[in-house]
């Protein structure tokens, strides 16, 4: 949940409190009764969130009378989306090293020290990756995650290193000199590898995205690790570091050439 604190309007942390509830609650949904039982404010004020999300179609109710989110939130995702600088400049690149790959490709920003994904295209493969874009993977057991660590220094990297590190996998890094030393590996080679480290059985590959010396985002290929050997993942090196390039490059020019008013995101 949002904290609540000066500044900040108690209504709209609560109204936010309730979708994302209803969020993790996942395809099933859940019933306003479990919904009610889970926040700890009265009962009736929980109805009136409810009630007033409902009508602003940003919750919906299934068949079965359980509450989900709305589609109204899919117009404002969308609207965010296609405007996105981001998504924009590195679209063409992801379809290139889609096509050029055959497996599934991720671009994914900087957000509250964890990567959002915000694109995504499907390998043609009949096995593929669950994932989806909105999700989010932390930067230690990430190949995304790990690019952009390896361009951090100072502070910035302090502060994402004194973040709780779980053990996804067997395989997840969490011991901070560990961490490092993988950090410095990154740097030193140019690409992050995330080697079944978020999830057996998945490797994956990423590069980060630089704008001013700013890790922006991130680019990442994935696959079953069946299909994304070391080997494959040391053929695709060069090509992750001249995709993540270029489009860090369309990103610049763009920011460069933009009206001072969509500089802040």
């Amino acid at each position: 949940m949002i904290a609540e604190g000066s500044g900040t309007s108690t209504s709209v942390v609560r109204a936010f409190d309730v979708l994302e509830r209803i969020a993790l609650a996942g395809e099933d949904g859940i019933t306003l009764g479990q919904l009610a039982a889970m926040i700890p404010t009265a009962k009736s004020t929980t109805h009136r969130y409810v009630a007033t999300l409902l009508r602003l179609g940003v919750l919906r109710r299934d068949e079965r009378g359980h509450l989900r989110l709305g589609y109204k939130l899919v117009e404002l995702a969308g609207t965010l989306l296609d405007g996105d600088d981001v998504r924009s400049a590195a679209a063409p690149i992801l379809n290139t090293l889609a096509a050029r790959t055959g497996e599934t490709v991720h671009l994914g920003v900087v957000a509250d020290d964890e990567v959002v994904y915000i694109a995504k295209i499907e390998s043609p493969h009949s096995v593929r990756l669950v994932s989806r874009i909105g999700a989010r993977v932390p930067f230690y057991c990430s190949a995304m995650g790990k690019a952009i660590l390896a361009n951090l220094d100072g502070e910035p990297l302090e502060r994402a290193l004194a973040i709780p590190r779980a053990a996804r996998t067997e395989r997840t890094i969490v011991e901070r000199a560990a961490l490092l030393a993988e950090v410095d590996r990154v740097r030193a080679v140019g690409v992050a590898l995330d080697d079944e480290e978020n999830e057996i059985g998945v490797r994956c590959i990423g590069a980060a995205v630089v704008v001013g010396h700013e890790p922006v985002a991130a680019i990442s290929v994935s696959a079953p690790e069946v299909r994304m050997s070391h080997e494959r993942c040391t053929e695709l090196t060069p090509h992750m570091i001249a995709a993540a390039a270029e489009i860090s490059r369309r990103l610049g020019r763009a920011r460069m050439h933009a009206p001072a008013s969509t500089h802040t995101r």
